[in-house]
């Protein structure tokens, strides 16, 4: 376990270290941002937003700690999936950096699937929320950020029409909205539409002053996203 322990502890580290050094050298002579307003895309949250990357990190550090400390089993599955997490993580800034964007989505959506991979075994080995907290921030920012990369391959790489775009952002907002529903029904799970609100508030922030009734429509899904968290704590607490 000791080894193990130690792999995970190299993986993060080194997944962190390349995310910050990405954008202090920077990579390829891009910052992480500089890449992504090289274009326009609509469902692309304002900047302030990505410091929830600050809260990840430090829920995945909280999270090896709780092996170290011998609070929950450490399986191979776990083991081997955040391993795969960590890999994806730092490809995907590479193929970013690069201007790979179509292979760029291709790797976060496999880096979706790994996350919720390593959620689900999570909840197999210890569903205690404090152990599933980590993981579930993760994942709900990567839910979006994987839509974000979509619609910004499309634009980039594919060239689709301005109505079309549109059309693929608010797309994208019910998307989101099914998924928290999701999340708070079958998963009972609030700390993923709890990023979706946060994310949501970015992407209306940022697009306030373009488009008035996407702002809107962002606006509505951050309200009915929030109810429907309130909704759920209530019937919760009323079950206890």
């Amino acid at each position: 376990m000791k080894k193990k322990l130690f792999i995970m502890y190299i993986a993060f580290f080194v997944m962190v270290a390349m995310n910050v050094l990405a954008n202090i050298l920077p990579l390829n002579g891009y910052t992480t941002g500089e890449v992504s307003n090289m274009y326009t895309v609509y469902f692309t949250p304002a900047g302030f937003t990505f410091s929830i990357w600050s809260i990840i990190y430090l829920s995945l550090f909280y999270w090896l700690l709780t092996f170290t400390l011998k609070k929950q089993e450490l399986t191979n599955s776990l083991f081997l999936l955040f391993l795969l997490t960590c890999l994806f993580n730092i490809s995907w800034i590479v193929l970013w950096h690069f201007l790979f964007d179509g292979i760029a989505l291709l790797n976060i959506t496999l880096h979706l699937l790994s996350i919720y991979a390593l959620y689900q075994a999570q909840r197999l080995v210890n569903p205690k929320r404090r152990y599933v907290f980590p993981i579930s921030i993760y994942l709900g920012w990567i839910i979006v950020a994987t839509l974000t990369n979509a619609q910004y391959w499309l634009v980039a790489s594919v060239e689709i029409s301005s109505l079309l775009h549109w059309i693929i952002a608010y797309a994208a907002l019910v998307l989101v909205g099914l998924a928290g529903v999701y999340f708070l029904k079958i998963e009972k799970n609030v700390v993923v539409p709890f990023v979706f609100i946060w994310s949501a508030f970015g992407i209306a922030i940022k697009n306030y002053s373009e488009n008035l009734l996407f702002t809107l429509a962002t606006f509505l899904l951050l309200i009915f996203l929030t109810l429907a968290i309130l909704n759920y704590l209530i019937a919760y607490g009323r079950k206890k």
